[in-house]
């Protein structure tokens, strides 16, 4: 008698661009007020699999809504996907428009290729005096497909 672990089926893959966009609640020290971030960004997305895998880069900025003066910070991240873990991490560079922060965060949570909920803590590069935002957030974001294909593998 012959048995198999698991059927024989094919796994489905995707390639996906998208639009990305994501609320974060920014808490800790030095400020004594916690901040309010809009997200908004574009993203390519890989995700399939057999366990559901994959990986996302993109671009997009954060927003401000409640801090004192204007405050944007662009940047550029990447994930790592596997089942509903999510591993990555985001380079942004905060800004009023007259002064300027770079930043470096490590990024973990759950999710996948369409929401991801994650805590964001940040490592200050640069200007460690301009405290636009505190040093950690939590961040819940939501990708919205644009153009979604699934990728087809010769047998």
């Amino acid at each position: 008698m012959i048995s198999y672990s698991q059927e024989n089926r094919d796994d489905h893959f995707y390639t996906s661009t998208n639009i990305e966009t994501g609320y974060s609640y920014s808490f800790g020290k030095p400020n004594n007020r916690n901040f309010h971030l809009l997200s908004i960004g574009i993203n390519k997305t890989n995700y399939g699999g057999r366990h559901g895998g994959g990986f996302a880069y993109g671009i997009g900025t954060d927003i401000g809504l409640n801090t004192r003066n204007f405050t944007i910070g662009p940047k550029i991240n990447g994930f790592i996907y596997y089942q509903f873990i999510v591993i990555g991490s985001e380079l942004i560079m905060y800004t009023d428009f007259s002064q300027t922060s770079i930043r470096y965060v490590p990024i973990i949570g759950i999710g996948g290729e369409k929401f991801k909920l994650t805590v964001n803590p940040q490592v200050i590069l640069s200007n460690k005096d301009f405290q636009p935002i505190d040093k950690g957030s939590i961040q819940l974001t939501v990708n919205f497909p644009l153009d979604r294909k699934q990728i087809k593998f010769k047998k």
